[in-house]
């Protein structure tokens, strides 16, 4: 007898998903907070814990001084330390040590010397190259503004003060609303030496 074999055949289907029919915009669900500076105490404890790490000696009044130096900004005040310990030559630093004066702090006196020197197209053009190696340093336009500003009022007439920090003021709204930074750092000098000027003509005839 011949044995027949039966076959059977299973047919498999492959379920897929169901064709999406919707498209998601991207939501962006950030939140902008403003973090408070952290007080001049507690720099001064980073700052401590950070020497003891690099095994540094670091009194605690030269702690303090250079958390309060740093503007209670933190990075400014561990690149203090940076510098102080350099030149201490890697050594304990001394309670009375002079603190250093960070470059671009430095940079930016020597500008303001500059534009209230002289108002003139051709200080206007270097002032702008100043700017500019500031900003490529990495240097926040906010902190060139502020410092900036800050240097120029130490020798200027108290008639004089509120307006130009009025405009320091009107500029620091346009950085932080605008971009182009170079443009409006480059509009506050050019603003200052109109208004310096301005008096000095009033001042002298």
């Amino acid at each position: 007898a011949l044995a027949l074999a039966h076959t059977h055949t299973h047919t498999h289907t492959l379920a897929l998903p169901p064709p999406l029919t919707q498209t998601f915009d991207s939501i962006s669900f950030c939140l902008l907070c403003t973090a408070p500076c952290r007080a001049v105490p507690q720099i001064a404890r980073i700052l401590t814990t950070v020497a003891t790490r690099e095994d540094l000696g670091l009194p605690h009044p030269v702690a303090v001084q250079l958390a309060r130096e740093s503007d209670r900004n933190l990075r400014k005040a561990l690149l203090l330390l940076e510098a102080a310990s350099v030149q201490c030559g890697g050594n304990a630093i001394p309670a009375r040590h002079h603190l250093p004066t960070a470059d671009w702090e430095v940079y930016i006196r020597q500008l303001a010397t500059g534009i209230a020197r002289e108002q003139s197209p051709r200080t206007l053009l270097i002032a702008r190259d100043k700017l500019y190696e500031l900003l490529v340093n990495c240097i926040p336009a906010s902190t060139i503004l502020k410092h900036l500003t800050g240097e120029l009022l130490n020798n200027l007439d108290d008639s004089v003060k509120l307006e130009v920090i009025e405009w320091a003021a009107f500029y620091e709204h346009r950085l932080a609303t605008g971009s182009k930074d170079i443009f409006h750092l480059e509009a506050f000098v050019a603003k200052f030496m109109a208004i310096y000027k301005n008096y000095l003509n009033e001042l002298f005839g």
